[in-house]
Order: C-alpha cells, then sequence, then structure tokens
C-alpha cells in the first residue's frame, strides 16, 4: 500500500510487524507531510512505545506542537517503568508548564510511580497537592498509587494518614500499605494490618496479599512468621494459590535454611510447571547443593517438563560460585542440544568459565554471541581482568565501545581493576577520567577502591593518599584496606599508621588488616609495635581466617580449610602436600613469614 493519506499510514501501522518497518513508516510519512495530524502522531507514539523504543518515541513526542492528554500520560506510563524514571517527571512538568494541562486521573499514578522510583519525596507531595485541589482523592487506583509512593519512600506517616482518610478500602488498598511496610522490613507491622484485614468483612486477603507477606518474611530470615501465615493460607479454602504464591513459599523455605520444608511445599503442589520447578532448583543453587541440583535436573526431565531459559541461567550461575567447571559445562551442551539459549545464559557461561578458570572458552561463547548487552561486555572484560590479561580487556573496552554499547559502572570497575592488577597507572587514571567526564558516571566508593589499590601497588602513597581526601564519597574498608596493604608492601609506614587509624574508627579491622599492619611494622623493624598487634588480635579474640579452597571431580565439588581433617582421603593429601613441600625446599624457595619475625 502507498502512502496517500492520514488513513493509510494508520493501517500500515496496523499491520507493522516490526521496528524497522515503524521507522520506515514513519519516514514516508514526514516526507508526504502526512505525520502531523494528531491520530497519526499518536499512533506512531504508542506504537513505538509497545516496540519499547523510548528514545525514538520520546524524539518523536519532543518534535509534536501539542501533545494532546492521551500521548501525554502514555509517555508518562511508558518511562515511568524504564531505567530513566526522571523522564517521566519531566514530561508531566512540561505538560503543566507548556499548556497548563492538569491531567487526568490515569496521570497522577503513573506521575508517582516515577516519583516513587526516584525517592523524589518533594516532588511527589507536591504532585499530591494538586491532586487533592483538583478533586481525584477519591479515586481508588489513584490513591492506591499515592500510598505506594509514601511507603517506597519510607514515609509511613504520611502513608497511613492516606489509608486513614480513604473511605472504602478495597483489597488492593489493604495491598499496598501491607507490602509497603513488608518492603521496608517492618514484617511486625505488615503482619498487624494483615491480622486487621481480617476484621473486615467485606475484604479478604489474596494470593498478592500472601506474596508480600511471605517475601517479607524471606527477606527477614523470619520462618517461625513464615510458618504461621502459611498455616493460614493452608486454612483458607477460598484463597486462590497461583504459581507465584506457591513459588514465594518454596522460597521462605529455602532461604530460611528449611530444605525440608521447601520440599514438602514443592511435593504437595499437583501441577507444577516450570516456574515451580525454577523455584527450588534456584533455591539449591543459592545454598550451593549441586549434586541435589543435578538430581532435581533429571527429576524435572522425567516429569516430562524441559528446563527454561531462566533455570538453565541459575545453574550456570551457581556453578561459576561453586567453581563447578564439569558440571556448568554439561549444562552449557545440554542447553546447544535442546535449543536453550539467550543472552542471560550466554552471559552466565561466560562468567562461569572465567571464574572456573577457562578464559578461553569464556571468549569462545562470546565470540558466538549474536546479541550483546551491557552485562555480556562485562562479564568478559571481568574474566579478562581477574586473570591478568589487561591489553586484552583494554582491546575489548574499545571494541564494545566502537559497538555502540555505552559503558556502565561495572564496565569501568572492570577496566580499572584489570589495570590496577597489570600496573597500568597512566592506562588506569586515563579510563577514570573517561567515566568521569565523558560518561557523567559518578564514581563509587568502588571504582575509588581499584584506584587506590592502582596507585598503591605502583608506590605512588602520596597520590593515593590526596586522592582519598578528595573522594566524593565517604571512604570504606575496602579503600583503606586497599592503601594499608600497599602501604606494609612499599614499607610507608607514616600513611600505613594513617589508614589503620581510620579503620580502628571505622570499627573495620579485620584479622587481614591486623596482619598487614603488623608486617608493616615489621618491615620497619619495630618489633614492639609488632607486639602490640599481636596483643591487640589476642585481646579483641582475633585470628586470621583459615584458607578455604574447593576443587570439581568427577561433577563432585569438594571444599578443604587449612588443616583440614575431615575429608575421607586426608591421609592421602598430606602425604602428597609432604612430598611437594620437600621438593619446594630443595629448589630453594623460601616462605615469607613477616608476621612471625621478630
Amino acid at each position: 500500500m502507498t502512502i496517500k493519506t492520514p488513513k493509510s499510514v494508520l493501517t500500515l501501522i496496523e499491520t507493522c510487524t516490526n521496528l524497522q518497518q515503524l521507522k520506515q513508516i514513519h519516514a514516508k510519512s514526514i516526507i508526504f507531510s502526512l505525520s502531523y495530524t494528531q491520530f497519526v502522531i499518536t499512533k506512531i507514539i504508542s506504537s513505538f512505545l509497545s516496540h519499547e523504543c523510548l528514545d525514538y518515541a520520546k524524539q518523536v513526542f519532543d518534535q509534536t506542537q501539542e501533545p494532546d492528554g492521551f500521548i501525554y500520560n502514555a509517555m508518562i506510563k511508558a518511562y515511568s517503568s524504564s531505567q530513566t524514571p526522571l523522564v517521566a517527571i519531566s514530561i508531566y512538568n512540561r505538560m503543566r508548564a507548556r499548556q497548563n494541562n492538569l491531567g487526568d486521573n490515569y496521570t497522577y499514578p503513573f506521575v508517582f510511580k516515577a516519583c516513587g522510583s526516584q525517592f523524589a519525596v518533594e516532588k511527589g507531595k507536591e504532585v499530591h497537592g494538586v491532586v487533592v485541589r483538583i478533586g481525584y482523592e477519591l479515586d481508588g487506583f489513584l490513591q492506591s498509587s499515592l500510598l505506594n509512593f509514601y511507603m517506597v519512600c519510607g514515609e509511613t506517616g504520611n502513608a497511613q494518614k492516606v489509608f486513614d482518610e480513604f473511605g472504602l478500602k478495597d483489597v488492593v488498598f489493604w495491598n499496598a500499605l501491607i507490602t509497603g511496610y513488608a518492603r521496608l522490613g517492618m514484617v511486625l507491622d505488615a503482619f498487624w494490618f494483615f491480622k486487621e484485614m481480617l476484621e473486615v468483612k467485606e475484604v479478604r486477603p489474596n494470593e498478592g496479599t500472601m506474596t508480600g507477606l511471605i517475601a517479607a518474611c524471606i527477606e527477614s530470615k523470619n520462618l517461625k512468621l513464615g510458618r504461621e501465615i502459611h498455616g493460614y493460607m493452608m486454612k483458607d479454602v477460598g484463597l486462590r494459590k497461583g504459581v507465584k504464591l506457591e513459588s514465594a513459599l518454596i522460597n521462605l523455605y529455602v532461604k530460611c535454611g528449611c530444605l525440608d520444608g521447601a520440599r514438602k511445599s514443592f511435593d504437595k503442589i499437583p501441577d507444577k510447571n516450570t516456574v515451580v520447578w525454577n523455584s527450588l532448583i534456584c533455591g539449591y543453587c543459592q545454598i550451593g547443593t549441586l549434586n541435589e541440583v543435578m538430581e532435581l535436573l533429571r527429576e524435572m526431565h522425567l516429569s516430562n517438563l524441559k528446563p527454561d531459559r531462566f533455570t538453565i541461567s541459575s545453574v550456570v550461575s551457581a556453578c561459576a560460585h561453586m567453581g563447578a567447571f564439569n558440571l556448568g559445562n554439561w549444562v552449557h551442551r545440554f542447553a546447544e542440544k535442546n535449543g536453550i539459549w539467550d543472552i542471560f545464559i550466554g552471559t552466565a557461561l561466560i562468567d562461569m568459565y572465567a571464574k572456573c578458570g577457562f578464559i578461553e572458552a569464556a571468549r569462545e561463547v562470546f565470540n558466538q554471541m549474536n546479541e550483546r548487552n551491557v552485562a555480556s561486555w562485562n562479564a568478559i572484560l571481568s574474566g579478562y581482568a581477574s586473570h591478568g590479561q589487561a591489553e586484552t580487556a583494554i582491546e575489548l573496552f574499545s571494541e564494545m565501545r566502537e559497538s555502540g554499547v555505552r559503558p556502565d559502572s561495572i564496565t569501568f570497575l572492570a577496566v580499572l581493576h584489570a589495570c590496577a592488577h597489570s600496573g597500568l597507572v597512566e592506562n588506569g587514571k586515563w579510563y577514570f577520567d573517561l567515566m568521569v567526564k565523558y560518561y557523567m558516571i559518578p564514581p563509587r566508593v568502588e571504582h575509588y577502591g581499584c584506584m587506590v589499590d592502582l596507585l598503591g601497588r605502583a608506590g605512588l602513597l602520596q597520590e593515593a593518599k590526596v586522592l582519598i581526601k578528595m573522594m566524593a564519597v565517604e571512604p570504606n574498608v575496602m579503600v583503606w584496606g586497599a592503601l594499608l596493604s600497599a602501604c606494609s608492601i612499599h614499607g610507608n609506614t607514616e600513611i600505613g599508621e594513617w589508614a589503620a587509624d581510620q579503620m580502628f574508627e571505622l570499627n573495620a579491622m579485620d584479622a587481614g588488616s591486623y596482619v598487614s599492619l603488623a608486617n608493616l611494622y615489621a618491615s620497619a623493624r619495630r618489633f614492639d609495635k609488632v607486639k602490640a598487634v599481636r596483643e591487640m588480635m589476642v585481646g579483641k579474640g582475633i585470628c586470621k581466617s583459615r584458607g578455604c579452597s574447593m576443587i570439581e571431580i568427577g561433577d563432585v565439588v569438594h571444599e578443604f580449610v587449612v588443616a583440614d581433617k575431615m575429608h575421607p582421603r586426608s591421609e592421602e593429601i598430606y602425604l602428597v602436600l609432604d612430598e611437594l613441600s620437600k621438593k619446594l625446599k630443595m629448589a630453594g624457595y623460601v616462605p615469607l613469614l613477616a608476621l612471625e619475625e621478630g
């Protein structure tokens, strides 16, 4: 169909199947001067929003002379749920300023949502005042959105006032208050209002109520209260127990360390779908019981249900955490064989292979990915950084920029980490400036920690001290620890004592920090200070944490700690270690034991 009239534009948009076609239709409508009628503009903007192409929709919106209320509402709604909710507030401000448009009862719920996500309390209160002036205080959906805004921002007093002043409260209104308290970690308050709700005959708790309460119990690890809520659910025969609620219950027991309870809840579900299976599998993944995970995967397969992308990515992430290469590699092959793949699985596999020491396999997965997002780039960059391959990480960072993917704070953390571990001081400084001045990403304490580590390793301790004094955020134990460790290596007692003093003030001195301080004094041959540090450690009952390592043999992960004799083959292991120690001594190796000197 050719584009000749506004109606033909609307018809083409209706039959449009992808974003590229939509852009072509829009371009032709501009060429033929057909994109300026209100119906066409509204349809074009709505279509771009439905394709989640917010930036393009915003460009069209900005060029529209007099958007109507529908367009304003559509834009505010879309941006309120986006990663840039401030844009929703900006559009609302434009609506009020340019056209003195007060909006309607569909406008304000999403303005409150945007304010809540940005913790814009004062702006939200200002909008609340507008709502009162124009008489929308009786709209239930709008008022529950207002209540939710106050709860999200921790303004429980104002939220309670909105709740008390509203007349006919439905279950959505009650849920906004109960789940609001639950999200704030005020579990007992949430449970108290739940009991109050039970006293109201006109309202009954629904799945949303129970899911919110269970989520609060999970967050607070309150298994006792969670069981009480579970008991109520069992008694309430009218309560719909959907997949979300059943999964939340399983998650409650798993997170609280009650695997029997999780398994019993799981076994009682008659028709288990993939979501329910995922809840139990992911729960076992989180606590690192990979043998049980494998067994669950087999059970799931026997029940004629295939693991989905979420299952695979969760299991792969658990393998990365445990260093279980063989199992992770098996899951990778299983996913390939069954056509289970997406960008999240690819990213998880990159992370898993890198953490298990197989950076070449991680790169192979990365190269095979047709689509890469910032998380994919971050995974491979972090992998190369942790493997000490800074030059490759830097080359990949350049490729990332050229590909059009915008780096985020995690990207720069990986690059700075790579520079720190390879001694690339000037490169590190340049990337830090690039992050701050070009990409306008405010440095977090982790970025400063990397920079202090970078400068400290290079012996630029005075420069590291100046950087700490200029930090835009409060230094934490990571920053002071990096400086203290560097001072211990380079023997700078003055700055090292300054760093230790700051850690003492933060009450953040751990065993490793005490050891670094003692080693610093030992290198300066101030053995009286070494003795004082030792006595301080003994007096506070602090001892150095025993080292821990894991190795995977035959799909089983074996964990060892220093002086461990619990392993069934410990005698054989110690015989091998003794033999290795003898060979090391014969080769001339002498261990550095600075803390024991003097």
